[in-house]
């Protein structure tokens, strides 16, 4: 039983939920605006986190199944670009049943917030993350100015 506009709030926000969950279940797959939302969530892949320090950007990118000669770093008009492939083959005599791990090319430019080292900028990738380490410039470092008395 209902005991006041509350309840009846919650009761329409609940139905509200539901439906909202139904129609994403039911989503017409051949919808364009649906494909469009894939393709922008794919165009973001390598999830990727960049920090600062005092002296340097650090960028961090997912890219399981990945080796060094499938991977490019390079910096380009004051960004960071990211390329890369992966590719999968299926062995000779093998019959795919499953293919969940799809073949992707990228490219992320990931702008950079401030001038960059870039001939010092360097790269590592280690269990599937590309650790790219980029110093910043020299004008780019805090400077401390020390005070004199007048």
């Amino acid at each position: 039983m209902l005991t006041g506009w509350r309840d009846f709030e919650h009761t329409l926000n609940a139905m509200d939920r539901l439906q909202r969950r139904l129609d994403r279940a039911f989503v017409d797959w051949t919808d364009p605006t649906w494909a469009g939302e894939r393709r922008r969530a794919r165009a973001a892949w390598p999830a990727t986190n960049v920090f600062e320090t005092k002296e340097a950007f650090v960028v961090k990118a997912d890219v399981p199944g990945l080796t060094e000669a499938d991977v490019s770093v390079s910096v380009e008009d004051e960004a960071l670009v990211v390329r890369g492939e992966r590719k999968t083959e299926v062995p000779e005599g093998y019959q795919v049943h499953l293919r969940e791990r799809a073949p992707i090319a990228f490219t992320r430019k990931l702008p950079l917030p401030a001038r960059v080292a870039s001939d010092a900028v360097s790269a590592t990738l280690k269990d599937g993350v590309l650790t790219v380490t980029l110093p910043k410039a020299m004008e780019a470092l805090p400077r401390q100015i020390a005070v004199k008395a007048g």
